[in-house]
């Protein structure tokens, strides 16, 4: 009987240690210009966001998006266009952004996303990059880069992908593109490159996969039918020593 307790907490504890998706679409808990100044629960792990800039460096916040009002996202000043289809269909009511808080522009170059526990892999959408902000010269090009990092400090890459914009053919709604990467290991940090000169880049749907933190091993299920014969086979020899003592 407790041998099968024993094999059912064994089995119960490894069911447990299984790798967690992680997912943010700021949909639930958040509100318009709501800066995001502290960790982010998922349920299996805390997700830190910042930003840092050229000459500034702040907290993202939250965009509401639709018409009225749209603080984080705009149509470059085009009064023909009244809403933009391309985050409507697929940010829901609200995204990150790094535009503009109160009267303090913020020139964003990177997001860094930091992990309580480390991450296998990491996906966000992104939109908006270099529509909106930046000098848009007809036939140069921009690169959006996520990289992974396995260390604090940022200095060991574990993982990274990119997105390419060609800035004399950006569609008037903004582009919308998905970047996912795998790490070559465990990562506890990913900076989000945004080229250092625009803002107003949208992200959402961060999705991720939190590894479980080591534990103490648990014995196989062999190990304790083997333990299970080692106490009885100590039983039956003191009981033998006993009957001879007895005699």
């Amino acid at each position: 009987m407790k041998t099968s307790l024993m094999l059912s907490a064994a089995l119960l504890l490894a069911c447990s240690l299984d790798a967690q998706a992680g997912f943010i679409d700021f949909e639930s808990g958040y509100s318009d210009l709501e800066i995001i100044n502290s960790a982010i629960d998922t349920g299996d792990n805390l997700v830190t966001i910042s930003t840092t800039g050229n000459t500034n460096s702040a907290f993202s916040y939250i965009a509401e998006v639709g018409t009225p009002p749209r603080t984080g996202f705009t149509t470059g000043g085009n009064a023909a266009v009244s809403d933009d289809e391309a985050v409507d269909g697929r940010a829901g009511g609200f995204f990150l952004t790094d535009d503009t808080v109160g009267d303090v522009a913020i020139n964003s170059a990177d997001y860094v996303f930091s992990f309580a526990d480390g991450i296998t892999d990491l996906s966000m959408d992104i939109f908006d990059f270099r529509v909106d902000g930046g000098a848009q010269n007809v036939g140069s090009t921009a690169t959006a880069m996520l990289t992974l990092f396995s260390d604090e400090a940022m200095t060991n890459i574990v993982g990274m992908t990119s997105f390419t914009a060609d800035l004399q053919n950006q569609p008037i709604d903004g582009n919308w593109e998905n970047l996912l990467v795998i790490a070559d290991g465990v990562a506890v940090k990913a900076v989000l490159d945004l080229g250092g000169v625009d803002r107003g880049v949208g992200v959402d749907n961060i999705s991720f996969t939190t590894e479980p933190p080591p534990v103490n091993p648990v014995p196989e299920p062999s190990s304790f039918v083997l333990m299970g014969l080692g106490a009885i086979g100590l039983i039956g020899f003191r009981r033998r020593q006993q009957r001879r003592a007895a005699k």
